[in-house]
């Protein structure tokens, strides 16, 4: 991790484009200006500054004012991830199955502010891309530029998989913000050496790290850089900054601990689902994935930049950006080859990988390049909002293909169905053996855990639902048990319904959630749970 000064602004005018300066190199006496002469060329470069700030910032806005219009719109039904992290804000932990508790949280912020809406549920999301946004502006004035955190703040808001990021709440949004506040802060923190900025970095790294345990490449980055690229070092900053990171991620890592390292264990088992060694199909659509997640230029720019190393080695901070960025983003690649990957999970690469490929650009004089990635992202958008609306008016009389949110039209039909069949019958608790059913009618009915019971007749929990809800031989509630399947399959409708005392079919039927596919569901009043089928049990 450098220490060292970062070239004022008007050394940075006096180097070469993309030059490295020299750390701690003495300054030769600069003969000063004629005082009007030297004063005209400040105002004019503070009014440049200005305007390309004002620029970053009218776009910022208006981008956030858009998303957040289109959220209002609800057109997109809610998606079991954000219902599932909802369902975990109503019982704030130190750590859950699956996730650590950073999202859990931050919904639960923004839903006791404004109530338990879709609209406050995405709130985040789109303020998290915002400030995302905002801090690449300060990163790229305060390493390059303005404009260089022009370029950088709108290739990013425009970018295609930000767009569909806004529209949902996910892990992705908070832990990328805290990641682009730690960059900024590193940089602040090798600039002057002050502790206290250490110590922003450590926080923020923690912070992201309570959203998702992918923050911590960050800091592995960072060692890289310091090991191996830095100008200079500061292991003192750098201890502080890892002590506060470890001080805030420690009640997580308690709660792991105390719950067999479960999430721990669950992330491990998502990278490696057990499917095999070397898949090149898998590889082949994560790659063309990340066209579509940070949009074509810039993944491009960030490949090419990356093999061209000789146009940014000398440059101490091109060499950060990379060391933020490039190891994530590579060793994603190898994963998705390995084993698997997940689009979004290479997706915090992009906050520094952005800023690295913008200015690369604009070394090569390639900004046309960069108004190509705003109109492709502007046109992606429109066209995603645009099937949206569509969908939202009138989905069950389209076609499956086109829908961007196909697999979200499922919640609101049948939890609709089954929250009026539960207040009918007056049962107490929703079971059923799908969690993301479970999660969605949580969410779109206000229902608490101890309303929730999950058929889980395997003895060691496979998911938080499972961990706190399974439904054990012995219990009495008076449960409403939802069944549903694709096309007319129905799932459990065999087994389940004869494992109780007393059952009684309530309702059953079908519902189309496009042109070219339909679900059918039934519904269940059971009471005098007598214990799991023993085929169930075996797994």
């Amino acid at each position: 991790m450098a220490r060292s000064k970062a070239p004022t602004a008007a050394g940075r005018a006096r180097a070469k484009p993309g030059g490295p300066g020299r750390a701690g190199a003495p300054k030769a006496p600069a003969k000063k200006p004629p005082k009007t002469r030297g004063g005209a060329r400040t105002a004019a470069a503070r009014s440049a500054e200005r305007r390309w700030a004002l620029a970053a910032a009218a776009a910022i806005l208006g981008v956030l004012a858009l998303r957040l219009a289109v959220n209002a719109a609800v057109w997109v039904p809610v998606h079991f991830d954000e219902a599932q992290y909802w369902a975990y804000g109503q019982e704030l932990a130190w750590g859950y199955f699956s996730k650590p508790p950073g999202v859990g949280a931050v919904i639960r912020l923004a839903t006791e502010i404004g109530g338990d809406t879709m609209w406050m549920l995405r709130l985040p999301s789109a303020l998290a891309h915002a400030v995302i946004a905002a801090v690449l502006f300060a990163l790229g004035r305060r390493l390059f530029d303005a404009a260089t955190g022009f370029w950088a703040a709108l290739a990013y808001t425009a970018a295609p998989g930000v767009s569909v990021s806004a529209m949902i709440m996910s892990t992705d949004p908070p832990m990328m913000a805290a990641w682009a506040l730690a960059l900024l802060f590193w940089v602040r923190a090798a600039e002057s050496g002050r502790l206290a900025d250490w110590a922003a970095m450590g926080a923020a790294i923690g912070l992201g790290a309570l959203a998702k345990y992918t923050m911590l490449a960050l800091p592995a980055g960072a060692l890289g850089y310091a090991l191996f690229s830095a100008r200079g070092r500061d292991w003192r900053g750098a201890a502080v900054a890892a002590g506060v990171a470890l001080a805030v991620l420690a009640p997580n890592l308690v709660w792991n601990a105390a719950n067999g390292f479960a999430t721990v264990v669950h992330v491990a088992e998502d990278a490696d689902p057990g499917q095999g060694y070397g898949n090149p199909i898998k590889f082949a659509e994560f790659l063309g994935g990340q066209f579509g997640v940070i949009g074509p230029v810039l993944f491009v720019a960030i490949l090419v930049a990356a093999w061209r190393l000789g146009d940014w080695r000398g440059d101490w901070r091109m060499r950060l950006l990379a060391w933020s960025s490039l190891p994530l983003l590579a060793g994603m690649l190898v994963l998705a080859f390995a084993t698997r990957a997940q689009l979004n999970w290479a997706a915090p690469a992009y906050v520094a990988g952005t800023l690295f490929a913008v200015r690369w650009l604009l070394t090569i004089q390639a900004r046309r390049w960069l108004r190509a990635q705003v109109a492709i992202g502007t046109l992606a958008a429109a066209a995603v909002y645009g099937l949206a609306a569509v969908y939202a008016a009138d989905g069950p009389s389209l076609a499956r293909s086109t829908d961007p949110f196909k697999k979200m039209r499922l919640a609101e039909p049948f939890c609709d169905r089954a929250l009026a069949a539960m207040a009918e019958e007056g049962a107490e608790t929703m079971l059923s053996l799908d969690r993301r059913r479970l999660s969605e009618c949580m969410f779109l009915g206000g229902l608490g855990w101890d309303e929730i019971a999950v058929w889980a007749p395997l003895p060691a929990p496979q998911n938080h639902h499972e961990l706190v809800a399974r439904l054990s031989p012995g219990d009495e509630r008076r449960m409403l048990l939802v069944l549903y399947g694709q096309g007319d399959a129905l799932p459990g409708a065999g087994t389940m319904p004869s494992a109780f005392r007393e059952a009684r079919l309530v309702d059953e039927g079908r519902f189309d959630t496009h042109r070219d596919r339909h679900y059918s569901f039934a519904l269940w009043v059971v009471q005098g749970f007598e214990g799991y089928p023993d085929d169930d049990q075996k797994g």
